[in-house]
């Protein structure tokens, strides 16, 4: 199999290959030697986990698909749900958990959405719909075919085009038009049954792993972040969901900040000017979906290592949104009215000055140390002016 090279497109695109990217790091690929600093993914020797073959109900299918429908199940199903059913040896059960769900509830139609029919033959084929889905995915990835068109999503024409190649609800239930030229159009995307964008295989299975690269939070919406390079998409949103799981953070700015806050330590590189300029944050709830991003000198601030650092350290996330609202000036206050307090001795405080600290200041290691901590604010409040006035002079 020569290299397949992924480059940044439309949000939707981006989500599937982040979530084509999960399964394979669920099947022990190693993608950051996928991921480059130009900002594509370059996907190479992944034949064995295509062509290693795992038997379900006398199905072979490959690793692949498997950790497909793994990923999905960890997603997908209740606590509740899962409590009962182990991912590593119930396979059957697994895939029948969630198969209804991704063929009825994301990708209405696309395969069979019956789990009656899995693993057994329908009046119009004579394969297992199980073996029809991996012969799919495994054609899909492998074969390169040259073909008199190309893929709307990836501009290649070496791709096959066998399999649903007008982009519709079967591919995006939020995007995409009925898949019937009878059906609904999709207004907005001015598109239909008849006159949909072209998708080759290779882009449907990358289409249908967007739902994996989403963040379900407590509100019932989900978050993907979105960006020009898929390096940076792949930590943002690897640290948002390390992040969320233990933080549970209410807003999605937070949720974007410490995430840009853990890339900058655990990156270790600057993130381009364009990138800086183009993440945003796709959240979806219900049928909306809307858009929400920093203003680029937020990020800027927030990607610089040693501004970072010095966040993480303070912890606390009051100081955090002063960054993401722009008000640095509060900041600089902030630490001036904490060292004016700390400079009395403690009998002469009085009880708004202690009922102020006990408000801005949560951390019980920032509360022991209101000296050092106040420092640290002073230092933050220099290091993003110099910041700032570094980037004038770019």
């Amino acid at each position: 199999m020569s290299e397949i090279v992924l480059y940044p497109g439309n949000w939707l695109y981006n989500a599937g290959v982040v979530g084509l990217l999960r399964v394979l790091e669920s099947a022990n690929c190693e993608i950051e030697r996928y991921l480059f600093r130009s900002g594509e993914v370059r996907l190479s020797e992944i034949e064995n986990t295509i062509s290693q073959k795992v038997d379900i109900e006398g199905i072979p299918i490959s690793l692949l698909s498997l950790n497909w429908f793994r990923e999905s199940w960890d997603i997908l199903l209740s606590e509740e749900k899962k409590k009962n059913i182990d991912k590593n040896s119930d396979l059957p059960e697994l895939i029948r958990g969630v198969w209804g769900t991704l063929f009825n509830a994301y990708y209405r139609g696309f395969f069979n959405a019956d789990s009656n029919k899995i693993f057994t033959a329908t009046k119009n084929d004579s394969r297992p719909t199980l073996q029809r889905f991996d012969e799919f995915v495994t054609e899909a990835i492998l074969a390169s075919y040259p073909s008199p068109i190309r893929c709307s999503f990836c501009n290649d024409h070496n791709v096959t085009f066998k399999y649903k190649n007008t982009f519709s609800s079967e591919h995006s239930k939020f995007l995409g038009s009925s898949a019937s030229t009878k059906g609904m159009p999709n207004s907005f995307w001015n598109n239909d049954g008849q006159t949909g964008s072209l998708v080759c295989d290779r882009c449907s299975f990358i289409l249908l792993c967007s739902h994996l690269s989403f963040i379900s939070l407590s509100d019932g919406s989900e978050i993907f972040i979105n960006a020009p390079s898929f390096e940076a998409m792949w930590y943002l949103n690897k640290y948002a969901r390390e992040v969320y799981g233990k933080e549970k953070l209410k807003a999605t700015k937070e949720i974007l900040g410490i995430s840009l806050i853990e890339a900058a330590l655990k990156f270790h590189i600057q993130l381009g000017k364009w990138t800086m300029m183009n993440i945003e944050v796709v959240s979806k709830s219900g049928s909306t979906i809307d858009f929400f991003s920093l203003p680029y000198e937020i990020v800027l601030f927030l990607s610089d290592n040693n501004i970072a650092s010095l966040l993480d350290d303070v912890g606390e996330l009051s100081i955090l949104n002063l960054v993401l609202d722009g008000n640095f000036r509060g900041i600089l206050e902030l630490a001036e009215r904490i060292f004016k307090i700390v400079l009395k001795p403690e009998k002469e405080r009085g009880k708004q000055e202690k009922k102020f600290i006990n408000y801005k200041v949560r951390l019980k290691k920032n509360k022991e140390n209101l000296i050092s901590f106040s420092q640290k604010l002073f230092k933050l409040y220099a290091l993003i002016e110099e910041k700032a006035k570094k980037e004038v002079y770019v």
